[in-house]
């Protein structure tokens, strides 16, 4: 599955995206680096790609988002330090098989506690 991959998520990371099966397309390659989030959110929404990021701003913009929204899966950490993020990532991406319709358009929060799906 394509996902789009925020600026704030680390090489690491990625790369264990990569290895769970994701086909990552980053943000910088897509848009310009440094792109508001907003436009990272409609690019989405058009293309019918879910957003992967640490950024709660996309949670924002996903409740007050007018019509269907991307899929977009918040990973909530204390510290977004790779290791930490990592760790989460493999205890967590084999419960969610993004491919389910029952995923799409929905915001996902990922913690270290649980998964929360809105």
């Amino acid at each position: 599955m394509k996902i789009i991959i925020d600026e704030c998520i680390a090489k690491s990371t990625r790369s264990c995206l990569i290895d769970a099966g994701f086909n990552i397309i980053n943000v910088e390659d897509i848009l310009n680096s440094g792109v508001d989030d907003e436009k990272i959110f409609e690019y989405a929404k058009k293309e019918g790609l879910p957003i992967f990021t640490h950024d709660r701003g996309f949670g924002v913009l996903y409740h007050f988002s007018e019509g269907a929204c991307p899929t977009i899966i918040i990973l909530q950490v204390l510290s977004p330090h790779p290791k930490t993020t990592n760790e989460l990532l493999n205890k967590t991406l084999l419960k969610i098989d993004l491919n389910q319709p029952k995923y799409h358009g929905k915001l996902i929060i990922i913690s270290e506690k649980n998964i929360r799906i809105r």
